[in-house]
């Protein structure tokens, strides 16, 4: 490269190269950036994923429970063994923290008087009894994914 007097520049040669590969390098940061953002972003999404998948497990724990509720306290509250759906998710009885399937519990036996079992008909001095259980169930999925859903639950009119 000539200056305008016609004297020749010492020093700036490469200066273009070395520019561009500056410019490669950060473009080549920020683009690795973004991918480890994005992989980042893709586990989470998993993770609420099997999160969600372990809840609805944890549900169908619940509905067996509730399934299995009568007014013989004895045969309401057997274990819901682990039971696999999907081949991914499962559910059993009892919290989170415990190892193995838990009954669920009987809370207390409720009276109420003169309730009416149909619109005006059954009606029973004496009252009926509603059973009040507690069902823990807990639902399982990928990678520890784990939910635990805990509902309060009555059983009945029964005839005292």
């Amino acid at each position: 490269m000539q200056r305008t007097d016609g004297t020749r520049l010492q020093g700036d040669s490469g200066s273009a190269l070395l520019m561009a590969l500056l410019v490669l390098v950060i473009l080549s940061l920020l683009g690795c950036a973004l991918l480890a953002f994005a992989s980042v972003e893709s586990s989470v999404a998993n993770n609420g994923l099997w999160a969600e998948g372990a809840f609805s497990a944890a549900e169908a724990g619940v509905s067996r429970g509730l399934d299995q509720l009568s007014a013989t306290p004895a045969t309401a509250t057997q274990a819901i063994p682990a039971t696999t759906i999907a081949n991914r998710y499962t559910y059993r009885s009892g919290r989170r923290t415990d190892t193995t399937p838990q009954p669920l519990q009987f809370l207390r036996e409720q009276n109420e008087s003169g309730y009416s079992l149909e619109g005006g008909t059954g009606y029973n001095a004496q009252g009926y009894s509603f059973y009040v259980y507690q069902i823990n169930a807990t639902g399982s999925g990928p990678l520890n994914a784990q939910r635990e859903i805990e509902v309060q639950a009555e059983y009945g009119p029964a005839s005292k």
